[in-house]
């Protein structure tokens, strides 16, 4: 594994390149902000000791997935099998369980019979800080009674460091002043690396060097394509912009007919090119989703039966569809 290894993610490093799950703790937790190499560094140590133990390496989102699945079709007893039997369980994005009420009692029985068995278990988190409350006091409090490591966030002196590697490794022949940039402009290494990537497809596009006026061009352009995502802060821009209305009423408190009929637009919009929850539509207009729901099929109706409105809603979705 070619690892950028530095200050920020050393302690983590040192964890897992020496882990014998004979002698590790019942429970790691590993957690950090986003893009920083928790994902890469669970599938690394699965790679060294996983393949040589009774192990299985998954996520939050897919053993919330298989657990549903086995739940409705009547094969508890097989997933239940695969995963209290296992010699070491590792779990990636933690985070993903929030509100997932039978999922986490499921964890918390694996969580016993893993252990139970002589096993161990290896978690990652996405966040700031350990929290777990999401997981309920006793299963928060067997986790965080183990070891604890964070992975804390990159200096710009580091990211520099990993892009040069990066850059290096990959043969690249790029102005330095490019690396300083995106090491500016990033705070991780996945952001870091998506942007050097699409930059070194926009100037082979442009048939340009890797120098920093290129660079320039190419953020400008990526800047210019962000106004016309179709994300609910765009749609709500150019829903108020479309029906002459301040984007302040548009989110606030008023109750205008102009400003309701403009807010519904915009939460059918939302709804219809973003496809999101209501609650995850309501939270953008401090409003409950009972509120989204009504919303939305009230624009439902006057779009029917609106004409002048099916235009300035056609307006709208022309931005975000081209």
């Amino acid at each position: 594994m070619n690892w950028f290894l530095s200050e920020f993610n050393i302690l983590v490093w040192r964890l897992i390149n020496n882990y014998e799950p004979d002698k590790a703790p019942d429970v790691t937790l590993i957690y950090g902000p986003r893009g920083i190499g928790k994902s890469a560094l669970l599938r690394y140590l699965y790679q060294q000791v996983g393949l040589n133990e009774k192990s299985i390496l998954t996520n939050a989102l897919s053993f919330s997935r298989q657990y549903a699945y086995a739940a409705q079709n009547n094969k508890l007893n097989l997933f239940r099998h695969r995963y209290r039997s296992t010699r070491l369980l590792l779990i990636d994005d933690l985070q993903f369980f929030e509100g997932k009420v039978k999922t986490i009692e499921e964890l918390h029985y694996t969580y016993e019979y893993v252990l139970g068995n002589g096993g161990k278990m290896v978690f990652t988190l996405e966040a700031e800080m350990p929290q777990l409350d999401f997981l309920g006091e006793r299963l928060a409090s067997r986790f965080l009674s183990g070891v604890v490591v964070p992975i804390n966030r990159l200096r710009e002196n580091e990211m520099e460091r990993f892009l040069e590697e990066y850059s290096h490794y990959k043969h690249l022949f790029m102005d330095r002043l490019v690396l300083e940039v995106i090491a500016e402009r990033t705070n991780n290494l996945t952001d870091a690396t998506k942007v050097l990537e699409q930059f070194i497809k926009f100037a082979e596009l442009q048939q340009d060097e890797l120098n920093l006026s290129c660079f320039q061009a190419f953020w400008d352009h990526e800047e210019r394509k962000k106004d016309v995502l179709a994300d609910p802060l765009n749609i709500i821009r150019m829903a108020a912009q479309t029906m002459e209305v301040p984007i302040a009423d548009l989110v606030g408190t008023s109750r205008t007919p102009r400003v309701n009929e403009a807010r519904q637009l915009a939460i059918y919009t939302i709804r219809t090119l973003c496809q999101i929850s209501y609650p995850a539509i309501a939270v953008y207009f401090n409003r409950n989703h009972s509120t989204m729901i009504s919303s939305f099929k009230k624009m439902q109706e006057k779009l029917d039966n609106n004409q002048e409105l099916k235009e300035k809603y056609k307006i709208i979705l022309n931005v975000f569809k081209a």
